[in-house]
């Protein structure tokens, strides 16, 4: 293309490595002498076509002229004063990261650009970008720069470079962190909780800043595939150590680490289930629930296994329950909820069908849960409990006098039949004589003691003492004495039909039988209403004692 115009359609100062012209040019570069910046003549690191001239300045160029001479035309075709390099990443070592901190070496070209000789600069400002971080460097070289990159997980998982002087960036890499590795596993509790926490010790983990983007699953055993609980509330966590609180909805399985989407290795937790609380059913059967953490199977000891619901969740402030999407499964539970930090502390359980109790058994009994991995039974404590107490809501008589003898009738619920049922009143036993569902008969002698109100009376089932029904106001008994002159010879109660009592308080009062005083006739007086309240004697002298006092007032008017 000798001896025809030359035209410059376009400069495009730089992509990537390249220096790009493009315009009308003739096929052979040895028609051109291609210099630039520090490097000189770089014809040979160029190649041309009709259209575009390619150059590639070493990565050791700074930011400078740009210069094109046409050797027929015996004339500069090309001449860009300064041309500002970007810094282009090639590689990085090494392309795979810890979590820990280690040097990292970026190589690529033009990292040094800014330099100037002649001027003294010997170094270009640098900022890394790695993920969401920055790290600030000045670099003397020109194809590499070295940096220790934050020891929490980035994200994007990207590395780039900005030239801070210039504001020129460079393209991006990616790259990647290690999987995370566990080595072992094993189950602690801290500052005397009860609250269980995995301890994880490997590799790769993270730290800190980055515990949002790690958690721990648990797969089923015979299913690897199916997560039973994903673990989220870290107590804390570095590269090579996780310590996270284990669900009370968790159960056996393979632990996986899950850190920043990467998934770790497995190794097998087999969680023993705990019984922290068993609710007391009624005598019938009743559904009650069992609260614990890791539940399995629940067995009514020795070997009744109870038909439960799977493991439910709710807060302990609020009572209110959280949905819970689990599976049914004979040992496991296939939960997906997640526990969070919060004020108030989480349930776990499940509502068991209790069996009816038979007349001929203890009102007591024994509960615990098995969970069985690799034909091994793992068995929680076994928690003792029993079946609701006795309430007592009235008793019949409400009171007895001294050296009396009769029957009381207690009724209530949650009798336990004939089963080590025990009556005492005033500490002394009341012989149980009949139990249906509802009432006890007992027989009772009162002895000669005077005793003193209220009398205190006690139902013992199996070591189970009764409550007094809290709306009832006629469970109380009382202690009934004599008044002065008053006898009894048969009965219960002043009120019974069949009772002998002798009216006493001297035939002119009523006795009260639980203080055993008079309340005399108005026209008596005295402890057994013996005296009478107005006599003509006190009528006379009451009279004498009015007269007087009106002379009195007379004599006081005449003097004044």
């Amino acid at each position: 293309m000798g001896g025809v115009t030359f035209y410059i359609i376009s400069v495009e100062i730089q992509n990537n490595e390249k220096l790009i012209v493009t315009g009308e040019f003739d096929k052979t570069i040895d028609k051109y002498t291609v210099s630039f910046s520090n490097i000189g003549n770089i014809t040979k690191l160029c190649s041309v076509t009709e259209t575009q001239l390619t150059c590639y300045p070493p990565a050791t160029s700074i930011n400078g002229r740009f210069l094109v001479y046409d050797q027929e035309e015996g004339t500069n075709v090309i001449d860009i004063t300064n041309v500002v390099l970007s810094p282009f990443i090639s590689s990085m070592e090494p392309k795979v990261l810890p979590t820990s901190s280690i040097e990292i070496t970026i190589r690529g070209f033009y990292f040094n650009a800014n330099s100037n000789p002649d001027k003294n600069i010997t170094t270009t400002h640098l900022l890394i970008t790695i993920g969401g971080s920055n790290v600030d460097v000045n670099s003397t070289a020109s194809d590499s720069v070295k940096f220790y990159p934050p020891n929490f997980f980035q994200t994007p998982l990207t590395i780039s470079l900005t030239n801070v002087d210039s504001g020129k960036k460079s393209n991006s890499i990616k790259f990647k962190y290690e999987l995370p590795n566990i080595q072992s596993i094993s189950i602690t509790t801290f500052n005397k909780s009860q609250q269980q926490y995995l301890d994880i010790v490997g590799s790769n983990f993270g730290s800190q800043q980055s515990m949002k983007l790690v958690f721990v699953e648990i797969h089923d055993f015979n299913n690897d595939s199916l997560i039973i609980t994903k673990l989220t509330d870290i107590l804390s966590i570095n590269d090579t150590n996780l310590i996270i609180k284990i669900n009370g909805d968790s159960s056996s399985g393979n632990v996986y680490v899950n850190a920043n989407s990467q998934q770790s290795n497995s190794i097998p937790l087999y969680l023993t289930p705990i019984i922290s609380n068993v609710d007391f059913p009624n005598y019938n059967g009743d559904i009650i629930n069992v609260t614990g953490s890791y539940l399995s199977d629940i067995y009514l000891s020795p070997s009744t296994k109870l038909n439960c619901s799977n493991i439910l969740i709710k807060d302990s402030d609020s009572n209110d329950e959280i949905e819970n999407s689990s599976e049914s499964s004979s040992t496991t539970t296939t939960t997906t909820t997640t526990s969070s930090s919060s004020t108030s502390d989480i349930i776990y359980y499940k509502k068991c069908q209790f069996p009816p109790r038979n007349s001929n058994e203890s009102i007591s009994f024994t509960i615990f849960s098995r969970s069985i991995e690799n034909n091994v039974n793992h068995d929680s404590n076994e928690f003792k409990s029993h079946y609701q107490k006795p309430i007592i809501d009235a008793v019949i008589p409400n009171g007895f006098y001294v050296n009396n003898k009769l029957n009381f009738t207690f009724i209530g619920t949650n009798w336990a039949y004939y089963t080590n049922t025990t009556i005492t009143i005033a500490d002394k036993p009341c012989k149980v004589m009949e139990i249906t569902t509802s009432t006890i008969l007992c027989y009772y002698e009162a002895g000669t003691d005077i005793l003193q109100n209220p009398i205190s009376y006690v139902i013992t089932v199996d070591g189970q003492r009764n409550n007094i029904a809290p709306d009832s106001d006629t469970s109380t008994i009382s202690f009934y004495s004599l008044c002065p002159g008053q006898t009894f010879t048969n009965g219960t109660s002043p009120s019974s039909t069949n009772t002998t009592l002798s009216q006493g308080c001297s035939n002119s009062g009523t006795c009260n039988p639980v203080t055993g005083l008079c309340q005399c006739l108005p026209t008596k007086t005295g402890k057994i209403c013996d005296q009478e309240k107005y006599s003509s004697n006190s009528t006379s002298k009451l009279l004498l004692s009015s007269l007087s006092s009106i002379l009195m007032f007379l004599i006081l008017i005449i003097t004044l």
